[in-house]
């Protein structure tokens, strides 16, 4: 048997989680009601794992992220909302098909213009997932913040380790584009509560 040693990447990722699935839970079940804060850290737990596999290993894992796609439809309607018409709101579903299919057409012209991919199918998934919890109405909050999230750490990097930027570096887009679902579906469920 192999015991595997952690590397200081490896250390520090760690020591950044743990205080972030406290943080989540912290918030959510001091704002949020009982249901709305497991549902919140249901969110907000899965979000954290698939960014720290994807800062690690560059994938998304579909165990992951397909699930919580039906989660957030299912959490859309009458599931936290009692008084909600519909099981699923429609907003969400097209939601959902928006997240998908727009970072799927920027995957496929990014292929067409460089002949190599730039965006993976898991981050596709995954917009589907922003999609499926806030609806088409805060998609662009999402992604644009993932984007800001992982340009500024580029450039932090860049100017830190005094390299220029390169346009084939790779970025984990997953990394900053999970834990943003979270925290604009976190704030948007707060300015919904009474």
């Amino acid at each position: 048997m192999r015991i595997h040693r952690l590397t200081k990447q490896e250390l520090w990722g760690t020591s950044i989680v743990v205080p972030a699935v406290l943080a989540v839970a912290a918030f959510s079940f001091t704002v949020f009601p009982l249901k709305l804060a497991l549902v919140s850290c249901l969110l907000g737990w899965t979000m954290l794992a698939i960014a720290v596999v994807d800062a690690r290993r560059f994938i998304i894992p579909d165990m992951l992220s397909l699930p919580a796609i039906p989660a957030g439809l299912l959490a859309s309607g009458r599931l936290l909302e009692p008084s909600a018409a519909e099981i699923v709101r429609i907003d969400h579903v097209i939601g959902m098909l928006a997240g998908g299919l727009g970072l799927w057409l920027v995957r496929a012209a990014y292929f067409r213009v460089r002949q190599r991919e730039g965006l993976g199918l898991g981050d596709v998934k995954l917009a589907a997932v922003a999609g499926a919890w806030i609806g088409w109405q805060s998609l662009s909050d999402v992604i644009l913040l993932a984007a800001a999230l992982a340009l500024s750490l580029v450039i932090a990097l860049g100017l830190v380790r005094g390299k220029e930027l390169s346009a084939a570096a790779r970025v984990p887009f997953g990394c900053f584009l999970a834990p943003s679902i979270w925290l604009v579906w976190a704030l948007g469920a707060l300015g919904r509560m009474p």
